[in-house]
Formats: structure tokens, C-alpha cells, sequence
């Protein structure tokens, strides 16, 4: 017997009908299923004091119908040995929800007998240092940013590697994300689209006032410090676009791998570059 984690983007009615539906066939086929919150009450049920770190920490497989977001919000909770998550797509893109709402109880059925698709992502470790103290750690699936308010100035980001001086960066932000993000927020600004399974971290800055400093890729091995040294505007860090902490002058932000790692299932009907074609209408050419 399996304990299933199911999570449903609210609002989606689609996704509620397919949940319920869920809910229906893990209790004809003797499973448990553990319902997040919020979840639940979409589906009309109740399951106080669920969250998504109790999701992530005590299911598998785990699954997520929704976006990309969706998915996101459990995998940056994961310690430990990680569940398998899967994700069928409701949203607009989905890369890491490659399961189209028809395919869920077959795949989940490969999931159960060992025999899916899957693909291991790592995750970033994001830490803020305040005056000595450690103020905020989270994981990032996706991407940390550092980016000013939206009425403020440029900014000036200072950059170290591995306790080396880099650059100062005068920008709106810093994006550094892990492969998996790089068809994100960090695509968005310019970066390079980086094969999901490369030991590497992006940097991407948001708006550089220097054609000089264009996107880094580096090694996921080395710890990338950022501060802001000077600024009378508001700095903040984000998290996936979902979690966050105000930044002051000062505080040092250190981010690296994290010892935990995402596991999702593939879609057994495309490829990666397939998703990225149709996606993106990446590589096609015109008429």
C-alpha cells in the first residue's frame, strides 16, 4: 500500500474534477492518500494541518495537479529521500508537469510497479547571513533572485565565488538558478536554456546597465555570495516566485547545492527537446 501526497491548484476546475477522481481510485486500490490543506478544500474535504512540507516528507509518490508551480511549491520542501513526484499539467507551459491530465492513472500505475520514467533534478541551498546570524535558509527548485522594488533605482550586486571576488553587477536583479530553472525566470532575462541533468548553476543578471556582464554558468560545487553593499531602495529575495525575505544593506546571501534532490516522472509519450519544441516552438524554423 502506497501513501499518495495530492496537491490541486485551486481555481482549476479541471484539476479539482481530476483530483476527486483520485481521491476515488487510491481508496478502491486500498492506498492511503494524504490531502495539502488548501487542496482539500477545493475538493470539499478536510485535512487540517496538512502542508506542503508534510506532503514532501512523508508521501510517495506525490502528486500534483497543476502548473509547474503547483509541483514546485512540494519539491522545494524535500529532505531526505526524495518521493517520486508526479505532475499533470493544467497550466500554460509546464516543463516539470510532463503528464497530460489523460495519462495520470496509467503512469501512476508504472509509478507503483517500478517501471516509469524518471529524471533526478538538484536543488539550490539559499541562506542570508545578518550581522554573523544566519536569518533564512530555504531550498529553490527553480531559481533565488535578488531584485529591487519596482519604483527603485538600479542597484549594485557584488558577486563572489568561492570566497573570490567576481564583479559588481548595477541591475534590477540577479537571477541564479539550477538547470531545471533555466526555461524560467532566468530564460526570461536572457539566460541560456542548460539540459536539466548538467552539474551547473546559472547566474543571469536582470536588466545590466554593462553589455559586459552577460549570463555565468558555473559549477554547482561552488558557493556563489551576494550582497548589496549601499542602496535607499527596497532589495528583496525570492524563492521559486513563491517565498521570500526583505534584503538589508549588508546582509550576505550564500547560495549552493543543496543535499536534496527533486525526483520526477518523464512523460512516456516526449522528450525533453520535444516538450521544448512545443513549448517554445524552440529550434523550429519558418516556412
Amino acid at each position: 500500500m502506497a501513501k499518495i501526497g495530492l496537491v490541486v491548484r485551486a481555481g482549476v476546475q479541471e484539476a479539482i474534477s481530476l483530483g476527486k477522481k483520485l481521491v476515488t481510485w487510491a481508496k478502491e486500490n486500498n492506498h492511503e492518500i494524504l490531502i495539502e490543506e488548501e487542496s482539500a478544500k477545493a475538493l470539499g474535504l478536510s485535512a487540517p494541518g496538512i502542508t506542503p512540507s508534510v506532503i514532501a516528507t512523508s508521501c510517495d509518490p506525490v502528486v500534483a495537479l497543476g502548473g509547474d508551480g503547483t509541483l514546485i511549491g512540494v519539491g522545494r520542501y524535500v529532505t531526505g529521500k526524495p518521493p517520486v513526484m508526479l505532475g499533470v499539467n493544467f497550466g500554460r507551459l509546464g516543463f516539470l508537469t510532463e503528464i497530460a491530465p489523460n495519462e495520470l492513472f496509467g503512469t501512476l500505475k508504472t509509478v507503483m510497479s517500478g517501471t516509469a520514467q524518471f529524471g533526478s533534478r538538484h536543488m539550490l541551498h539559499c541562506s542570508v547571513t545578518r550581522k554573523g546570524k544566519n536569518i533564512f535558509s530555504m531550498q529553490a527548485v527553480n531559481d533565488a533572485v535578488i531584485h529591487k522594488g519596482v519604483f527603485d533605482k538600479l542597484m549594485e550586486v557584488e558577486l563572489s565565488v568561492d570566497n573570490h571576488k567576481v564583479t559588481s553587477i548595477r541591475c534590477d536583479g540577479v537571477i541564479i538558478s539550477t538547470p531545471t530553472g533555466s526555461t524560467a525566470y532566468s530564460l526570461s532575462a536572457g539566460g541560456p536554456i542548460v539540459a536539466p541533468t548538467l552539474p551547473v548553476v546559472l547566474l543571469t543578471p536582470i536588466c545590466s546597465h554593462s553589455l559586459t556582464h552577460r549570463p555565468l554558468v558555473l559549477s554547482n560545487e561552488s558557493t556563489l555570495s551576494l550582497t548589496v553593499p549601499k542602496y535607499d531602495g527596497e532589495v528583496a529575495l525570492s524563492i521559486d516566485g513563491q517565498e521570500g525575505i526583505k534584503i538589508e544593506i549588508g546582509d550576505i546571501v550564500d547560495i549552493k547545492k543543496s543535499p536534496n534532490s527533486v525526483i520526477f516522472v518523464r512523460s512516456p509519450s516526449q522528450t525533453y527537446f520535444e516538450i521544448l519544441r512545443r513549448k517554445l516552438n524552440w529550434g523550429v524554423t519558418g516556412s
